[in-house]
């Protein structure tokens, strides 16, 4: 291997290979299935109904997968340290709000689904940010290099995209080896340096722009993960594979043969025999009379019903539900909907691939979301670079199938008994813990003052009341043996017959 200060300039030169070049064709062919562009199956001839009956299984596919990855809050914590509550604000604004986070972390979810990798770049504060700003790169643009002997060992990214003067853009983002060495190993003190080239079109050497921008740290400015395992290659599985695209031509296929067929032969076709068409008359208003006993009126009807053709359709759809691992029922299927009442372990046999799939997921996203998130906190100065690859990310999943929420409260207090502590119960429950403190805090503070103002109970004694309201007598009058004041001698109106004595 050559020595990594020698590889950009050879790079910048290089064309992409075959298997990026086959790569770059199999996602253009993903992203035409997903957006619906299919090549109509039968010719239409001039002035002729259309009669190609496409239906789109594959952004079903795509789009349920990402829903279920992130389809729910995704909560994103440090794991204990000091400082936690700094670091933990500096998480959320750098993340954004719940719906800010979840709407990038979909977008770069989908790329992975169509194309095997999803890519996110980190960009450092620029002047008055006072966070790192995150993109989602296409995975069309981009190239990775990785050690022939360790896939995993990311020897530079190429993002390569044609600019809008005719030009064509080139960056390489390379490993460096501080000392010089070949690189062959991950090591904490790597860095990382960014190459800009252009050229003229298509044709052409590439020329270097400017000088290289040195990158500081272990980690590049660009972090990816594989969408599905994918052993012994960088780039990962996606969820649109080759064959699921050809099954789903082929059902699209079938489906306009058969309404073909419908259009020409659906409608049954009079005929007569014995007669002209002129001693006939069979408006919907006038008596069919025939001229001679010999004379016939039938209809020529469809033999069939399509059965066939029907049944092959539907063994299309279950096959791409079971290579998709997309079960019917979560397509909303209504065939495959269950009747009744559904037991939970039922629920989780319907959705058992889509859950081990989303399993898989979580798994490989999350691990970027964490490199991302550890990235943002060296970039803030908020953690030192040696504990980039120790410090703790915890990332919070809700479930992935609906639950009993009466259920669920249920266990929350069993799990209270057995010293799980508060923030976990309520995040299980799908709760945020720091939201519900603040909304606690705010309605303490308004009953003490309306606890001030002789309202109520302050909300130590409405605990210890089982937060009921205070106890009335049959008469109306509170009741004093129920008044939560201990060693205070509440004040009352005398009766009438107290007064009279």
């Amino acid at each position: 291997m050559m020595p990594i200060e020698k590889q950009p300039q050879s790079l910048a030169q290089s064309s992409p290979s075959l298997a990026d070049t086959k790569r770059r064709e199999q996602m253009h062919a993903a992203w035409k299935a997903y957006r619906g562009e299919f090549d109509p199956p039968l010719k239409v001839k001039r002035g002729q109904p259309d009669d190609n009956a496409i239906s789109n299984r594959c952004a079903g596919i795509v789009n349920k997968g990402v829903s279920f990855l992130f389809g729910s809050v995704l909560q994103i914590e440090p794991g204990e340290a000091e400082g936690n509550e700094a670091i933990q604000a500096y998480l959320n604004g750098f993340w954004g709000d719940d719906d800010d986070r979840m709407t990038l972390l979909s977008q770069l979810a989908m790329n992975g689904a169509v194309c095997g990798q999803a890519f996110l770049k980190l960009l450092p504060p620029q002047q008055g940010q006072k966070y790192p700003r995150l993109v989602v790169l296409d995975p069309l643009l981009v190239r990775v290099v990785a050690a022939p002997e360790d896939c995993s060992l990311i020897l530079a990214y190429i993002i390569e995209y044609p600019a809008s003067d005719g030009l064509q853009k080139r960056q390489i983002i390379a490993r460096v080896d501080p000392n010089h060495d070949t690189i062959n190993r991950y090591e904490l003190d790597d860095i990382w340096v960014i190459y800009s080239y252009v050229r003229n079109g298509n044709m052409g050497s590439w020329i270097q722009l400017e000088e290289p921008e040195i990158w500081s740290y272990p980690f590049p400015p660009i972090f990816s993960c594989q969408n599905l395992p994918n052993p012994n290659e960088i780039w990962g599985m996606p969820d649109l594979t080759p064959d699921l695209i050809n099954m789903n031509k082929l059902l699209n296929f079938v489906q306009s043969n058969i309404s073909r067929i419908l259009r020409f032969h659906a409608h049954p076709k009079t005929y007569a025999s014995g007669i002209t068409a002129s001693q006939i008359d069979i408006s919907v208003d006038e008596l069919i009379c025939l001229p001679n006993p010999e004379a016939r009126l039938q209809n020529v009807e469809m033999q069939s019903d399509l059965s066939s053709s029907l049944s092959f359709a539907s063994v299309l759809r279950s096959d791409m539900d079971e290579q998709s691992r997309v079960p019917a029922v979560a397509l909303g299927r209504l065939s495959e909907m269950p009747r009744g009442d559904v037991s939970g372990l039922a629920l989780q046999l319907m959705f058992q691939p889509l859950l081990e799939k989303t399993i898989q997921k979580r798994r490989l996203y999350g691990r970027l979301i964490r490199d991302v998130s550890r990235a943002a906190l060296i970039l803030g100065g908020l953690i030192p670079v040696e504990v980039y690859e120790d410090f703790p990310i915890n990332l919070h999943w809700q479930d992935l199938l609906p639950v009993d929420t009466l259920k669920m409260a249920q266990e929350g207090l069993v799990l209270k008994q057995l010293g799980v502590s508060d923030a976990t119960i309520l995040q299980r429950l799908g709760f945020n813990p720091d939201e519900e403190r603040e909304k606690s805090r705010a309605e303490d503070e308004l009953k003490m003052l309306l606890y001030a103002r002789g309202q109520g109970f302050p909300p130590a004694a409405e605990q210890q009341q089982g937060g009921a309201s205070p106890q009335q007598s049959q008469n109306g009058q509170e009741r004093e043996e129920d008044s939560p004041f201990i060693g205070r001698k509440r004040s009352r109106t005398p009766s009438a017959s107290e007064t009279r004595n």
